[in-house]
């Protein structure tokens, strides 16, 4: 299925998912877009330097169990130069504020926290 990035959003914010480690945290990411139908990658190479932990369609899926909220930024600002990428989705526990887009991709934040409630 082609993802609306607003619908995978949606779907991802209404689910649990294991947060013990970034492994654990893609692992749940990943059986919960085959659940709901979604085709998707792990662990896509974007260039020598940039590998996103899963694309659905052009839709980047980045998890961050623990991290510098400054360096998920950047992160984000690196995938968002690319050209595959048409949207991106930040799967967290880092309480963190995000513009609406990053170099004119949409960003959309889904917080660990929140799923869990």
């Amino acid at each position: 299925m082609i993802p609306d990035a607003a619908a995978l959003v949606a779907m991802l914010r209404r689910t649990r998912m294991r947060v013990g480690t970034e492994a654990a945290l893609q692992l749940s990411i990943g059986e919960a877009l085959t659940a709901a139908g979604f085709d998707h990658e792990r662990e896509v190479r974007l260039s020598a330097a940039d590998r996103i932990d899963l694309m659905v369609g052009t839709i980047g899926i980045e998890a961050k169990v623990r991290y510098a909220k400054r360096a998920i930024y950047r992160q984000l600002e690196r995938y968002a130069a690319h050209d595959g990428i048409t949207a991106l989705v930040l799967i967290t526990g880092t309480a963190m504020g995000l513009p609406p887009s990053i170099g004119g991709k949409p960003v959309f934040y889904v917080s660990l926290g929140r799923a869990s409630l």
